[in-house]
């Protein structure tokens, strides 16, 4: 149900219904931005995978 590169016909679940999506332009530089907000409520779904980055370990002290 894809319209275009930049538009896609999806299900909205804030909408309850099917919604025309558009890709955002991209902040973080990448080639093609996983992001699609729904252009009746703002609502956004990830297409594709995100960039999955593992949390920094913290140590953790005890005061004596």
């Amino acid at each position: 149900m894809w319209s275009s590169p930049e538009r896609r016909s999806d299900h909205c679940a804030t909408c309850a219904g099917e919604r025309l999506f558009e890709q955002p332009p991209c902040l973080d530089g990448h080639e093609a931005c996983p992001e699609w907000a729904c252009l009746e409520c703002g609502s956004a779904i990830l297409a594709g995978f995100a960039e999955v980055r593992p949390l920094a370990r913290h140590q953790v002290t005890a005061a004596a």
